[in-house]
């Protein structure tokens, strides 16, 4: 609405000042008119010219000048005025000599009234007669001569003030429809359809695909019989390397081109079959405004706007338009490109990622079959039921049989890794009481302590603290935690466990005093088959899928898995659940 508001006060104005001007010019002492076109016809008279002219009625207005003055004076006059038409130029105190011998010489002056495209609309006349000089008579004419300037002025300034408003709301127009979209296609055409009533009758929009070949994006006109034409047009008509604007122009020299002249020899070079020939002056074509599209000093493609009418030459402020419309079209192209080439990247790393699952899931099910054969067979002969067994074969049966259990593990691992990628692992959840579930998980590992030479300090916290999740799985997390505790804390070390309560959830927390994480590691060490030891000499047992399973289980019941710590000072692990909610007083 503003726009419409603006545009009315500027009619508004100019309309004040062509009244006040009307007023002053009517009583005038001095003979003052306004001629239009090539026969300078008379639009406008005073008081003062009809007198000199003999003008008894508005019969005379739209005649031409010479006829209503008559004779040399009026000769003279169209004289003056065709050559102030033809050069822009304004005329002073030109003499008129007088054919009658008693009357007196005319000094006659002429305005030319310029419009917004530079041609002449109209010209102002002032006649006086040859006397002596009268001041007050002379002063009059001067402040004549200024209100009339200054109307001009106003006139101009008005327009300039009215297309620079115009210019700023389809700016800020523009960069909110490129933050609101990361479409290719529907930002830069909304972008051209948006300028169109400010550069041109119609346009056209070139984008650069893979080895710099063309395709014509989209042709747009806002009237809607000639949008079917520009559609029909759009599909027959294909930009060759030679044309002369557009985006095969942009690839031979980046920059802004206006075609003024020779429209008609262009469109013929141009428009490639007489069918699109046709239709090109059908939508009518007028100058021509290839703009490129540049983002990261790379050309993109190409818009190129149509006047309504030839030889219409585009003025600064227009071109700077038409540029930063390029500018911003740029922008939301190749962010547009950047985000497709991200969604492609992504899709495909998805379906990689899904068929890695699939393949580790299918192995470890075939892997595990043999292996609880291996784990059977071992049992059989180590009991003696195909004969004998000395001392030395049951220790190596002991040695086959711990490694087969630890590639059981290994093997479990992965499929419980696949099962919760998948979203196939099944949960049943209920209330816990968290310091009873750590001190399960301290049960089950007990042993490692004291095989390590470790101190476990205990678990501290309310025995009466209660979380929503599934037992087994939380056991799963906190076993994992406190093994890998284990595992990284030297001998004589530490280790505790603490559960805490805030009013939605309920954390679990294991810290041990071991080497500690690096700060730039503490995210890795949740991806999966990652570990803090990656080489194979030093490679702790176990894929890396320990902390990436808890971290998922962990988040698939609406908690959460974080760690804490500083390289070389021992490691805290947090683990989030869900608050139970308290009894309602009452229950049993």
């Amino acid at each position: 609405m503003r726009p419409r508001k603006a545009s009315a006060r500027a009619l508004s104005t100019e309309l004040s000042i062509q009244e006040a001007l009307r007023r002053c010019m009517q009583q005038a002492p001095l003979p003052f008119a306004i001629t239009r076109g090539a026969k300078h016809a008379l639009v406008y008279a005073n008081v003062a010219f009809r007198r000199l002219a003999g003008i008894t009625n508005g019969d005379a207005l739209g005649a031409p000048i010479s006829r209503i003055l008559g004779g040399n004076e009026g000769q003279v006059v169209s004289e003056l005025l065709d050559r102030a038409l033809t050069d822009g130029i304004e005329l002073a105190d030109e003499r008129i000599a007088a054919t009658d011998g008693g009357a007196s010489d005319w000094h006659c002056s002429v305005w030319p009234v310029i419009a917004d495209n530079g041609s002449v609309e109209a010209l102002g006349i002032e006649i006086r007669e040859a006397q002596p000089a009268d001041e007050a008579l002379e002063l009059q004419r001067q402040v004549a001569e200024q209100m009339l300037l200054g109307a001009l002025r106003e006139r101009g300034f008005a327009d300039d003030a009215e297309a620079g408003r115009r210019r700023a709301a389809f700016l800020a127009e523009s960069g909110r429809l490129l933050a609101e979209s990361v479409d290719q296609s529907s930002t830069l055409l909304a972008l051209t359809r948006l300028a169109l009533p400010t550069l041109g009758a119609w346009c056209m929009v070139d984008i650069l695909e893979e080895g710099n070949a063309v395709r014509r994006l989209g042709i747009f006109h806002p009237e809607p019989e000639k949008q079917r034409l520009a559609q029909q047009l759009q599909v027959t008509w294909v930009p060759e390397p030679e044309d002369a604007f557009g985006a095969p122009a942009m690839l031979r020299d980046a920059r802004t081109i206006a075609i003024t002249d020779n429209i008609e020899a262009t469109l013929a070079a141009t428009a490639h079959s007489p069918i699109n020939l046709h239709i090109l002056r059908q939508l009518g074509i007028g100058s021509l405004l290839t703009v490129p599209l540049i983002a990261r000093k790379r050309v993109l493609g190409a818009i190129t706007f149509v006047s309504a009418q030839r030889n219409v030459a585009y003025s600064p402020e227009d071109l700077q338009l038409a540029e930063d419309v390029a500018a911003r079209g740029a922008l939301a192209l190749d962010n547009a490109q950047v985000y497709d080439l991200a969604l492609v990247l992504q899709r495909s790393a998805e379906t990689a990622n899904r068929a890695k699952t699939a393949f580790l899931g299918a192995m470890s099910h075939e892997l595990r079959t043999p292996l609880n054969a291996i784990g059977g067979y071992i049992d059989l002969l180590d009991m003696g039921l195909r004969g004998p067994v000395t001392e030395n074969q049951h220790a190596d049966f002991a040695r086959v049989r711990k490694n087969q259990q630890h590639l059981a593990i290994l093997i479990t691992e992965i499929l419980n890794f696949v099962r919760v990628g998948t979203g196939h692992m099944p949960y049943a959840v209920t209330d816990i009481k968290a310091c009873e579930s750590m001190q399960h998980a301290v049960y089950l590992v007990e042993p490692l302590f004291e095989q390590k030479g470790l101190f476990f300090d205990g678990v501290i916290g309310d025995s009466s603290i209660v979380a929503r999740a599934d037992p087994e799985r939380v056991a799963q997390i906190l076993v994992n935690l406190l093994s890998n505790a284990i595992k990284f804390t030297p001998a004589g070390g530490h280790i505790k466990a603490e559960c805490t309560a805030r009013p939605e959830s309920v954390s679990i927390r294991v810290s041990d005093t071991g080497i500690g994480i690096a700060a730039d590691k503490q995210e890795a060490i949740f991806e999966p088959f990652i570990q803090l030891r990656e080489s194979l000499s030093n490679r702790e047992s176990g894929v890396g899928l320990g902390l990436a399973i808890s971290r998922d289980l962990a988040r698939a019941m609406h908690g959460d898995l974080t760690v804490e710590s500083i390289e070389g000072g021992g490691a805290r692990f947090t683990l989030y659940l869900p608050r139970a909610a308290e009894p309602q007083k009452g229950d049993n």
